[in-house]
């Protein structure tokens, strides 16, 4: 039997849009809804509308990964051959479940699969399809694998397969484990993809339009404090379980060296655009991954290194200015 994990995290309303959608599977399947310590709870009165659907309340929000470690859990305690791990505010075509177990029966050496995933506010657009990570020769970490639809649908490898939605085989949760709950939210998905195709299984991208998610395509130069503190420090998290690992990414000391530029351009980014909670995130997040902080993201509190750092970076935003042919290449 093939389960699906949603959480829910203060997303009730996004989360009925997706058990409405994922009724009308055209291959069997179960669901498990995991309520991850929302401030208002409704499970029981989802409970009532979904009868068909395990809802289990979670007293404690353990983000991205703990959420989905715990439909992980009850899934294959329920014997499940696959899980599909599907964000609660996306809808899905009527065919996902038979398409993803379609090409893991026809390709059996993938461990993880995931569809084309669309803009739901524009349906026609990607939003994601193949990613690498840590390549040399590109600025960045994360670098599209561009996967075309096709007639007949065909398996792409890739090295990530986004967490918005991915299948995961039986057989690599018993290799593996979980996921890593220490990046709470942001790369955990990237991490259980290297992972997996550590343990000699292989990620891929099927070239079907199954998953239309919830969010804008209009490009935003600047990130919430949320997103800029836990990319910052999971990235760095992420850097050290596998900079000696990826067989085709960096080395680990060009892996510290892109991340430091990386690092800065963030922060130069957010401060010329006035965000400076948002500034100061980059850097909180540096000094925790430093640090070995990891879970959750901490109370406020004093961090001797921010003020330091902020004074550094803005020094060198001084020389970016006046010498530009300096800039990074990062971005």
């Amino acid at each position: 039997m093939t389960w699906i994990v949603l959480v829910n995290y203060n997303g009730w309303d996004d989360t009925r849009l997706c058990l409405d959608s994922l009724r009308k599977q055209t291959a069997p399947c179960r669901i498990v809804l995991v309520d991850n310590d929302s401030k208002v709870r409704r499970l029981e009165e989802f409970q009532k509308e979904y009868p068909e659907v395990v809802c289990i309340q979670s007293d404690w929000n353990g983000g991205w990964a703990g959420g989905n470690n715990i439909g992980i859990e009850y899934a294959m305690s329920q014997n499940a051959e696959h899980i599909i791990l599907l964000n609660n505010d996306t809808t899905v075509s009527p065919h996902l479940v038979e398409s993803l177990l379609r090409a893991a029966h026809d390709h059996p050496e993938y461990g993880i699969i995931g569809p084309i995933i669309h803009f739901m506010d524009e349906p026609e657009k990607v939003m994601t399809d193949g990613c690498v990570f840590n390549h040399p020769g590109y600025n960045g970490f994360f670098q599209r694998k561009e996967v075309p639809p096709t007639q007949p649908s065909l398996v792409t490898e890739c090295e990530v397969v986004n967490g918005c939605c991915m299948m995961i085989s039986r057989q690599v949760v018993k290799e593996i484990g979980l996921i890593d709950q220490r990046f709470f939210l942001i790369h955990e998905e990237t991490d259980y993809n290297l992972r997996a195709r550590q343990a000699g299984f292989k990620c891929g991208i099927l070239s079907e339009s199954l998953v239309w998610h919830k969010g804008s395509s209009t490009f935003k130069r600047t990130g919430s404090k949320l997103q800029r503190y836990f990319d910052a420090r999971n990235l760095l998290l992420l850097i050290s379980k596998h900079g000696r690992k990826h067989p085709e990414g960096r080395r680990s000391a060009r892996s510290l060296l892109t991340y430091g530029k990386y690092i800065y351009y963030r922060y130069c980014e957010e401060t010329e655009s006035g965000q400076k909670a948002a500034a100061d995130a980059v850097l909180e997040g540096f000094i925790d991954g430093l640090r070995r902080r990891y879970g959750p993201m901490p109370a406020p509190k004093k961090r001797p290194e921010l003020i330091f750092l902020r004074g550094l970076f803005n020094s060198a935003m001084w020389l970016r200015k006046k010498f530009p042919q300096s800039q990074s290449s990062t971005h």
